[in-house]
């Protein structure tokens, strides 16, 4: 059924009641509240045959995108239409994805005689996958009376996918390739050493590396002709995202996990960018998705399909098993780019052998997470005795994470300690400085 009473219905139907039970001490007040009641029913009755005509002339549309940006702000568009000769009160309710969480109308208010109105709706998607978007739902009253609601439903469902931010990776990609990137955060890195990808052979000019002079191309030529380098374009990167229990943790509305997924799409499209390969690998107690490193066109698209899925395992992350994995399947000396989560060094301790094993064969980077409530209490002014031990323990939690970075760094392991919102410019960064002094 389709007729719904408001609020304004019922509060005059207790006022009838009331006045219906006064009636018992002043019996002339019995007459008023039969009146009363049957004029209540007389405009109910009316309203629901004049709004059921009104919404047959209403129309309500909803515009939703086929991919969503995880993390980012979007909108779900309405477009109301009312064709009638006279203005309508409307409230639009959805059937929004149960990852929402949303509770509560759209939009509510009046619309005018023969007029379309539009309303967007703020959308934060914080989870991946498939979201499922119900029928909307317009109730119709008439604004003088409002006591009846007419619900005419618009079967319109869709389903929408929510994508590792790409929204993120476009603008990421604007601030990096832009001059004003340093006030992005993006570093400039002045390049250290010569080029050394051979490119094409050509005259000598005044100035060349004598070093560079080819004398084989000189004798056929007749001329001086020399070797011209580039920088290499065909390095290999790995980006490797541990799926375990330690990146459940979560950090406004995203887990650790979730930044690192965002973080992986928008350097390997910086990656790409610079001519270099990137690939992909994920595990928690066992190995994941495993996509070799190359620059081919449809790379980004296949590592965004790979990350699209990728949940957190609440088992703790076998690093042996990762470090086998990569030993097998990448044989060339590469970037290998660990995104992890380390709390305490005794945890990180334990794998350790792995991470000095993987470094001797790679250029490896392991990328972890500060706590930003630890950091947080560490700041704060104590009152009481609880407090102050609370204090304490925080500033112990964030020694220890500087413990950890030292003693990855004496064993000639890269390490990148960034907060979660600053994932994605830190790597950018450490990536860009690698590739600048020609680290391999």
């Amino acid at each position: 059924m389709n007729i719904y009473f408001t609020n304004r219905f019922f509060y005059l139907g207790l006022a009838v009641v009331a006045v219906v039970l006064l009636s018992f001490g002043f019996p002339r007040l019995y007459w008023i509240g039969v009146g009363l009641a049957v004029l209540l029913v007389m405009f109910s009755l009316a309203e629901i045959l004049w709004s059921s005509r009104l919404s047959k002339k209403i129309e309500l549309t909803r515009e939703v995108t086929e991919h969503w940006s995880m993390g980012d702000e979007q909108y779900v568009k309405y477009h109301l239409k009312n064709e009638n000769n006279v203005p309508v009160e409307v409230t639009v309710t959805d059937e929004l994805p149960s990852q929402l969480q949303h509770r509560g109308h759209i939009f509510q208010g009046s619309l005018s005689a023969n007029t379309e109105a539009a309303h967007k709706h703020s959308i934060k998607p914080t989870e991946r996958g498939v979201h499922n978007f119900g029928k909307a739902h317009a109730f119709i009253s008439i604004p003088w009376l409002m006591l009846v609601e007419i619900r005419k439903t618009c079967p319109i469902s869709v389903e929408t996918a929510v994508y590792p931010s790409f929204i993120q990776m476009k603008n990421v990609e604007l601030k990096v390739f832009s001059k004003t990137a340093t006030l992005a955060g993006i570093r400039r890195v002045r390049e250290i050493g010569e080029n050394d990808e051979f490119e094409q052979i050509r005259n000598y000019v005044v100035g060349d590396n004598l070093k560079s002079i080819n004398w084989r191309a000189t004798s056929r030529q007749g001329e001086l002709m020399v070797n011209q380098y580039q920088n290499s374009k065909s390095q290999q990167v790995y980006c490797i995202i541990d799926k375990g229990r330690s990146m459940k943790m979560p950090f406004d509305d995203l887990t650790l996990l979730d930044y690192a997924i965002n973080t992986t799409l928008v350097t390997s499209n910086i990656i790409l960018r610079k001519y270099d390969k990137i690939g992909l690998v994920t595990f928690g107690n066992k190995i994941g998705n495993i996509i070799s490193a190359d620059a081919q066109k449809g790379q980004l698209q296949k590592i965004k399909k790979a990350l699209y899925n990728q949940k957190t395992e609440f088992l703790e992350s076998n690093f042996e098993l990762m470090y086998h994995t990569i030993r097998q399947r990448v044989r060339r000396r590469s970037i290998l780019m660990l995104f992890t989560n380390f709390e305490h060094p005794d945890g990180m301790r334990r794998q350790l052998r792995y991470l000095k094993s993987l470094s001797k064969k790679h250029l490896l980077v392991v990328i972890f997470f500060t706590n930003a409530e630890i950091e947080t209490a560490a700041q704060s002014k104590p009152s009481t005795v609880e407090e102050l031990y609370f204090k304490t323990f925080a500033q112990e939690g964030i020694v220890d994470k500087q413990k950890i970075v030292a003693e990855l760094k004496r064993n000639g392991i890269q390490v990148i300690l960034s907060k979660p919102h600053d994932l994605s410019v830190n790597t950018i960064n450490k990536y860009l400085e690698i590739k600048a002094k020609r680290m391999k």
